[in-house]
């Protein structure tokens, strides 16, 4: 199935995401026209909603589905990108109103219509081992890779619980109570730790499925040490508005379990024969996420790092710009055969570490009182601008392959 054409969908989310974050930044150093909180809902969805979604769907499918499931496939994705439009043309003027939650709600919908679609073709899916010596060994059970992904979409639908709770925490608790955060944090937790990893892990266990190198049975107890992790770790993101010791006592378990998953998914690619630097980069980052994750089930460190919103905003960019986009990267490359030039990489990859060392620093120095530098912002912005060149200079690759390609097929 080719998707080619819809990764220039995400990409463009992606670049507006990025001038959304850069705008943000230079408000703190300039006078700005637009509302500070109404831009901050537009990059926040257009970032997780527009391009990661996007992403990600058109990636499976690639992977998973057959070149006759596009048109039906294309209806849906039109519906799905005419949502996400009206949403970063109503966010940005209005933030939460009618049209904005319209269109999130309509999108939603959108994510239930593309879980039956996916859930159901994939089925037919014929996976084919490839062995070193190329022979082909037909599987008859669904392949790990796939359970994987489709955990990833069950997740994709369990988080969507939150989204509809918010109206009801608000009738009973109010805008901003610790039920309303609870729900939305719910569905922040099984976005990024479930439908973004799963299908990300999804894509990794296939390639190594397809190198043979191993038998993919030997990770099904990363896939169960993932499924019962996840799950269980959601407790985690409702330490901070409920002080329950079992809260604790089940994120600290899970977390554990999602430590297990991912070391035995790393130990099983660096067995291949030669693994690639993004795919090493996308685990290495992933274990820290997971390693933060842990050490947040413990209460003396929640306590001190969940009221610090520069902690909760650098590990939230270290997941979106780290973990899930030198992931999404690597299988791009070795999917879809996209070439990102090294000097792009680094700038890129510059911009990451220097974005998180300052929003990381600062929230170290407001709980130790230590001295922020009067050009803090001023380097934010410069690191921010990093970023728009790199994923700039990516939208160009994007937009001009796939115009060759076109050009190709229509001779």
């Amino acid at each position: 199935m080719d998707t080619r054409k819809d990764i220039q969908w995400a990409f463009l989310y992606f670049i507006i995401t990025i001038l959304l974050g850069l705008s943000l930044r230079v408000s703190y150093i300039a006078d700005v026209f637009f509302n500070i909180r109404h831009v901050t809902h537009s990059h926040s969805h257009i970032g997780l909603l527009g391009w990661i979604y996007t992403i990600l769907s058109s990636l499976i499918c690639q992977y998973f589905l057959r070149e006759t499931d596009r048109k039906p496939y294309f209806i849906l994705f039109l519906c799905t990108q005419f949502c996400i439009l009206g949403m970063l043309f109503s966010f940005p003027f209005g933030g939460y109103f009618l049209y904005s939650i319209i269109f999130s709600s309509f999108f939603i919908i959108c994510t239930y219509w593309f879980s039956i679609f996916f859930l159901k073709r994939s089925k037919k899916y014929n996976f084919i081992r490839f062995s070193i010596s190329k022979s082909v060994d037909v599987e008859n059970d669904k392949p790990l890779s796939l359970k994987f992904v489709h955990w990833g979409i069950y997740f994709l639908i369990l988080s969507s619980i939150g989204i509809w709770l918010l109206p009801v925490a608000i009738v009973k608790a109010g805008k901003g109570s610790d039920w309303y955060n609870s729900a939305l944090y719910f569905f922040l937790h099984f976005q990024y730790n479930g439908w973004f990893l799963a299908v990300l892990f999804g894509l990794l266990v296939g390639e190594i499925e397809h190198k043979s190198l191993l038998n993919s049975k030997r990770l099904k107890g990363a896939l169960y040490n993932f499924v019962i992790g996840t799950i269980g770790s959601v407790t985690l993101s409702w330490v901070g508005f409920f002080n329950e010791p079992i809260l604790y006592i089940i994120g600290n378990i899970s977390g554990f379990l999602l430590l297990a998953s991912i070391f035995e998914l790393y130990r099983a690619y660096m067995q291949l024969e030669k693994p690639a630097f993004l795919m090493q980069m996308f685990l290495l980052l992933c274990m820290l996420k997971t390693i933060f994750m842990f050490l947040g089930s413990f209460p003396w460190i929640a306590e001190v790092v969940l009221p610090n919103r520069e902690f909760v905003i650098s590990y939230l960019h270290f997941t979106f710009l780290g973990v899930i986009g030198f992931g999404v990267l690597h299988f791009l490359e070795k999917n879809l055969h996209i070439h990102f030039p090294y000097w792009s990489l680094s700038l890129y990859t510059t911009a990451f570490v220097g974005s998180e060392i300052l929003i990381a620093y600062k929230g170290i120095a407001i709980l130790c009182g230590l001295f922020v530098p009067d050009n803090y912002y001023l380097l934010l912005v410069v690191f921010s601008s990093l970023f728009f060149i790199a994923v700039g200079y990516w939208c160009y690759i994007i937009f001009r392959k796939v115009r060759n390609k076109s050009i190709e097929k229509d001779n």
